[in-house]
């Protein structure tokens, strides 16, 4: 009863709005008398009733409904509705299935793909398509990390955030350090911090010498908002790394492999409210080697763990180590057996290779090298279920994608945002 009421007094706002034309000092009477008209309807509705109401609509009738009047581009605009859409769309667990594409030569050539309709990853199994492009002239680079519907990449020394909604594009300033020097890497993570309720962007400069006998890094933060610009972090201690993996947030708290002194492997924990550094040693025992292409980590029961695939292939066999206390570096471990030999004759696939996960209990898995001119097959594994959970298709990219080398596929999941992006 509540949304039919909502959606009826919407058609009645959209109604009472003037059509165009007529002098330009009529067009002013007529915009007021219709603010007027929303803040009495406002004012006879309690304002969270109006919440449930427009966080259940579809995000282009949200979109369109801004224009209606001033007051309802404000309260759709404002950062309580857009945390509260958010946080419904994340119970609904309806979720848009993206992959990026890009060359690896020169990150210029960039694709990114979403299927048309968002999933119910608890459902029966299904694979869906990809065949919506949603990229734009100004997407290149490197990929960072998506977030809350929206999605981080850097080009050289400037970092852009897309909402994958909206499309909406921000450019940041451009990082400045001290640090530059010619072996010199530049990597970056966005993250959110729960407790002010503000997306950070992170990017370090490290700085290595010969044998890794020295390590020298600098850390800088910005607060996504209007007139944002990169300062040092509050940390008291910031141990020299040079950062490794790709990150996750879990629970306001980042997490990245990185290297210390001594060819060390380590993982970072940064917490996005306090920005306080911790090193958590890796456990010596499993003996893991941290390899963009046989580690890396995942969110699995709400903790991170770091999942080795060297023997994959080989042996069908996934291992899991989970941080069960970072202040004593505790780590417990799981080892899972996948039909590997079932997967690669019913999808054609020879050689798996885990490309990244998903949320708690999932893996992603698809053929080691990207064939642009094959179809491309990405499987999602329960690995707690122990079965096949759903899949991605995408057709052939050539002739639409036309570079010859080498190419990066990301595939994740994601809920959508309204969130406007101020620069």
């Amino acid at each position: 009863m509540r949304l039919s009421f909502g959606l009826a007094a919407v058609k009645g706002l959209r109604k009472k709005k003037v059509a165009g034309g007529g002098r330009r000092k009529g067009r002013r009477r007529s915009i007021v008398k219709a603010d007027a008209r929303s803040a009495a309807t406002f004012g006879e509705t309690p304002e969270e009733v109006w919440m449930e109401i427009l966080a259940r609509l579809p995000v282009n009738s949200l979109l369109r409904f801004k224009c209606v009047s001033k007051l309802w581009s404000s309260l759709i605009s404002s950062r309580y509705f857009t945390n509260f859409f958010f946080k419904l769309s994340s119970q609904t667990l309806e979720r848009r299935v993206f992959m990026s594409v890009v060359d690896l030569q020169s990150y210029s050539d960039y694709m990114l793909f979403s299927a048309s309709s968002p999933r119910n990853w608890d459902a029966s199994v299904s694979f869906l398509q990809l065949n919506e492009d949603l990229t734009l002239p100004a997407m290149r680079g490197h990929f960072v990390n998506p977030l809350r519907g929206l999605m981080c990449f850097r080009l050289g020394r400037e970092v852009r955030i897309y909402n994958l909604t909206t499309r909406q594009l921000l450019r940041l300033p451009i990082v400045e350090s001290n640090m530059w020097e010619g072996d010199s890497l530049m990597w970056n993570y966005f993250g959110h911090d729960p407790v002010s309720d503000e997306y950070k962007v992170l990017s370090n400069v490290s700085s290595v010498s010969k044998g890794l006998r020295r390590v020298s890094s600098e850390t800088q933060v910005l607060v996504l908002g209007a007139g944002a610009s990169w300062r040092n972090t509050r940390s008291h201690t910031h141990p020299p790394h040079r950062p490794y993996s790709q990150g996750i947030s879990i629970n306001g708290v980042l997490y990245y492999g990185a290297w210390c002194l001594g060819k060390r492997c380590v993982l970072i924990s940064f917490n996005l409210a306090s920005e306080e550094f911790n090193l958590i040693e890796l456990p010596v025992e499993a003996g893991v080697i941290w390899h963009p292409c046989r580690a890396n980590l995942m969110n699995y029961r709400g903790k991170v763990a770091v999942f080795e695939c060297s023997r994959l292939v080989t042996e069908c066999m996934l291992q899991l180590w989970v941080v069960e206390d970072a202040g004593k570096s505790k780590w417990s471990h799981k080892v899972f057996v996948l039909p590997c030999h079932e997967l690669r004759q019913s999808l054609d696939i020879n050689e798996l290779l885990i490309r990244s996960t998903s949320r708690s209990g999932e893996v992603r898995l698809s053929r080691r090298r990207f064939d642009r001119s094959k179809t491309s097959i990405n499987v999602i594994y329960d690995l707690e279920k122990n079965r096949i959970a759903g899949g991605v298709v995408m057709e052939p990219l050539y002739p639409r994608f036309t570079c010859v080398g080498p190419l990066r596929a990301i595939l994740w999941d994601d809920v959508e945002s309204i969130m406007y992006l101020e620069g």
